[in-house]
């Protein structure tokens, strides 16, 4: 009896895995096929010395002060539009896809952590002609932006942090964090090959609800947008790697060395990066401004645009 049993279970076990292969398979979509749905507009591609090949826009008053614009972890470009609408009309405003990400997707260099981001970072900075120019990410971009700040200062005028990456979640509010399921099984041996090859939409869909309080966002053109092009070649396995590293004990970063003037945005919902660590910035920051928003969560600029945007805005006007 116990012998059949076990017979079932197993089979039921093969079952359920293939009904995952059968649901969940998502392979990878060709560059040029992406690229012809997310590369209009404005959107440009730069070959840079290393070999990497970035996907990237310029957008708004090229007489006017530049601004550098980095998406987080598994996002792109496009999250920042809602802030290029409302900045273009006085800011020249770049916003890039960052190495494994987007439809710049892998590079030679093969480093998707954040030194390996600054290097990319410097190679556009310096073929696009940015000399000197604010600089702003989200999350990952927000802990991308920090390395940039304490790597090459002398570039930059100021720096805006959203929701952003970089130091530890206080003891006291790790109780707050609830990452997403891709989030929980990226950077694991054992689940990577699935991840890189059994990418449900369900878990994108998961993922924006998670990020998000204003649930009007999560449209089905927002999920297709980040679970199409997760899918670009090489952005998967990028991932993996990335997250393999935060698991393996990345150092959280020595901000309070930054002398630059930091405006630090955060959503006070936020369920990934909870604004205890807005805090913790702010105090390790010496003249940090910070502005805290009230039923945003974790991609407060694209949850609410226009008011997140004028907060930028009022701080950039100070530097200029």
């Amino acid at each position: 009896m116990a012998k059949k049993i076990m017979k079932y279970m197993g089979f039921l076990i093969v079952l359920a895995l293939g009904l995952l292969v059968y649901v969940g398979w998502a392979s990878d979509i060709p560059h040029d096929k992406l690229a012809e749905k997310y590369a209009g507009g404005a959107s440009d591609f730069i070959d840079l010395p290393s070999g990497a090949r970035a996907h990237y826009r310029l957008q708004g008053n090229d007489q006017g002060p530049r601004l550098l614009l980095l998406h987080g972890s598994n996002a792109s470009l496009h999250i920042w539009e809602g802030w290029v609408n409302a900045l273009e009309e006085d800011y020249f405003i770049a916003t890039v896809d960052l190495p494994g990400h987007g439809l710049t997707g892998a590079t030679p260099a093969d480093n998707y952590l954040y030194d390996g981001m600054v290097a990319f970072l410097k190679e556009f900075t310096t073929e696009i002609g940015f000399e000197s120019f604010a600089l702003g990410g989200n999350s990952m971009g927000g802990a991308v932006t920090l390395k940039y700040a304490l790597t090459h200062p002398e570039q930059l005028t100021g720096i805006i942090l959203v929701d952003a990456a970089g130091i530890d979640v206080p003891a006291s509010a790790a109780h707050k964090v609830d990452f997403p399921v891709a989030f929980q099984l990226a950077g694991r041996w054992y689940t990577d090959w699935i991840l890189e090859n059994i990418t449900p939409r369900s878990f994108i869909e998961e993922g924006l609800n998670k990020s998000v309080t204003n649930k009007a966002i999560v449209t089905p053109e927002a999920i297709d947008l980040y679970w199409e092009l997760v899918r670009h070649p090489g952005n998967r396995r990028a991932t993996g790697l990335r997250f393999a590293w935060y698991r393996e004990g990345r150092s959280a970063l020595p901000i309070e060395k930054i002398t630059l003037p930091t405006l630090i945005i955060w959503g006070e919902d936020d369920k990934l990066i909870p604004v205890e660590v807005a805090h913790e910035m702010h105090k390790r920051i010496d003249g940090s401004q910070m502005q805290l928003f009230k039923d945003m969560g974790h991609i407060p600029m694209e949850e609410y645009p226009l008011e997140t945007s004028a907060a930028a805005k009022a701080f950039l006007r100070q530097l200029n």
